[in-house]
């Protein structure tokens, strides 16, 4: 793991500001877990390639309950927003938008004088509801809620294999870093572990 740790050294000294803003996040939430493992990977899927920078941890307790029929309401009724939003952002209403097409309607919305009205918030609700969606819907995933000793989280779960996202966190994040176009670097992330032999969901 020596090399490993050389090469993430390396990377925080001279990497570029997307590869030492996403370091700078994870060492923020590895703060006080234990760490087995940590390494930088290129993940590959149908819209090509991605670098990502994967941590293992020890297990901790933990639980995990679909969302309700109240919260899959919710989810629905934001994600009925984005065609409005892409409207404004992107002159135009995509019907069958892919991952693409958020980092570019999301970038228009950053550089957007007024943001159109959107605010911090809006724009985590409808773009965090409809990826989450788009990404439930195409990778056989669903909706859940994580939770631990640090709190509790919506996430996205496979259905069939234990692999998660963090849509709303992944949003706010960005916003708060002032970065763009990483909806297509989540889904190919996603997409590339959708194929791995993750451990079976047994709580269906």
């Amino acid at each position: 793991m020596g090399l490993i740790t050389n090469i993430l050294d390396a990377i925080r000294r001279i990497g570029s500001p997307t590869q030492q803003s996403a370091l700078k996040r994870q060492d923020a939430y590895l703060t006080g877990k234990a760490v087995t493992d940590r390494r930088r990977e290129v993940a590959r899927s149908s819209l090509g390639t991605t670098e990502s920078f994967v941590a293992t941890i020890e297990r901790v307790p933990e639980t995990i309950r679909p969302f309700n029929e109240e919260e899959i309401r919710a989810i629905e009724a934001n994600s009925a927003l984005l065609p409005e939003f892409f409207r404004v952002f992107l002159g135009h209403s995509l019907e069958a938008a892919g991952p693409g097409d958020f980092d570019v309607a999301f970038a228009s919305w950053a550089a957007s004088a007024n943001r159109g009205g959107y605010d911090d918030e809006a724009v985590v609700q409808i773009l965090g509801a409809a990826f989450g969606q788009y990404c439930a819907r195409t990778l056989h995933m669903r909706w859940v809620v994580i939770t631990d000793q640090h709190g509790s989280a919506a996430a996205l779960r496979g259905i069939k294999k234990d692999y998660r996202s963090f849509p709303f966190h992944a949003i706010w994040k960005r916003i708060r870093d002032r970065e763009q176009g990483f909806f297509e670097p989540i889904y190919i992330s996603l997409e590339a572990a959708s194929r791995k032999d993750y451990a079976t969901v047994t709580d269906r």
